[in-house]
């Protein structure tokens, strides 16, 4: 049972690798192809938060997460408090 599982998280390690590695981040939310993939690299990082993740997919799971881009990929971007004295009226 444990060795299909392994084999299982293995597989989907390398699909997000291997997307990681194409693109530079995490899949989008929107894009309902990679949905699943998304789920499960959501869930990797709530077992890793819990302490319940074996200690070799952590390891690799935050080395495959540390591959990203630390660009902005899109998205929302936080607004910047700006410094307009007319605005504190």
């Amino acid at each position: 049972m444990t060795y299909n599982n392994d084999l299982k998280w293995m597989k989907n390690y390398n699909l997000l690798k291997e997307y990681i590695l194409q693109r530079g981040h995490l899949p989008d939310k929107h894009v309902e192809e990679n949905r699943n993939l998304l789920s499960w690299a959501k869930y990797n990082r709530k077992k890793i938060k819990s302490g319940t993740l074996e200690e070799w997919k952590t390891k690799l799971f935050l080395n495959l997460l540390d591959m990203r881009s630390h660009e902005h990929t899109g998205g929302r971007k936080k607004r910047l408090p700006t410094n307009n004295p007319e605005s504190e009226v």
